[in-house]
């Protein structure tokens, strides 16, 4: 039914049901970022352990290659961490809105989202990369935005992920402690640090 036809009651029980919907999708939307990151974070755990036994039987290279790919996991959690802290900002903003004026304006807002076609997402997001260019462009539009929101906090989150240089040696000494039949305190260290590593990014996006 045309809009013209409907009464303001209606109407308004629309706007209301649509701002419910558009509330869920960005609910939804975090816990979906949740979920991959606690997905990737035991990915990253299995990839560590299979370096490990890698290295404990002398395959050097594909120890390697595994140790590569568990950093570019740990970098990949980071920047996800980072991306839904954002987007969880401008959400509380919004949620915030609906008890003034603003309210009116986010929900606007909000309605030019839920109203695209599902069918017409894969071309939003294409369009989307052809103007920022490469994904190194989305990630530093991500930084900017998150420098906004913390007022300049100087630091990249990267910094606080280990080297690949440590994670080598930890690999290493690991491996030798299991060899040696030491293996229940080897990988104490690293746990240590990656966790120290992980809540000191939750805690500079906190803010705490």
């Amino acid at each position: 039914m045309s809009n013209l036809f409907k009464s303001r009651a209606q109407r308004e029980k629309e706007a209301r049901r649509e701002q419910r919907r558009a509330f869920r999708q960005a609910e939804n939307a975090i816990e979906d970022v949740k979920d991959r990151i606690k997905q990737m974070a035991r990915e990253a755990e299995k990839q560590w352990a299979q370096a490990r036994e890698a290295l404990k039987s002398g395959q050097k290279a594909a120890a390697q290659r595994l140790l590569v790919s568990y950093r570019a996991h740990q970098v990949l959690i980071m920047k996800l961490e980072q991306k839904r802290w954002v987007f969880e900002q401008y959400f509380t903003k919004l949620q915030a809105a609906q008890s003034d004026q603003q309210f009116s304006d986010a929900l606007a807002a909000i309605n030019k989202v839920v109203n695209i076609d599902p069918e017409k997402v894969a071309d939003v997001f294409e369009a989307s990369q052809d103007m920022l260019g490469e994904q190194v462009d989305t990630d530093r539009f991500w930084q900017r935005l998150y420098e906004k929101e913390t007022e300049g906090a100087s630091g990249a989150l990267e910094d606080h992920i280990p080297s690949l240089d440590d994670l080598s040696r930890q690999l290493e000494a690991e491996a030798s402690a299991e060899i040696g039949g030491t293996s229940e305190t080897a990988g104490r260290e690293l746990d240590d640090r990656v966790q120290a590593g992980q809540q000191r990014i939750r805690k500079l996006l906190d803010g705490k």
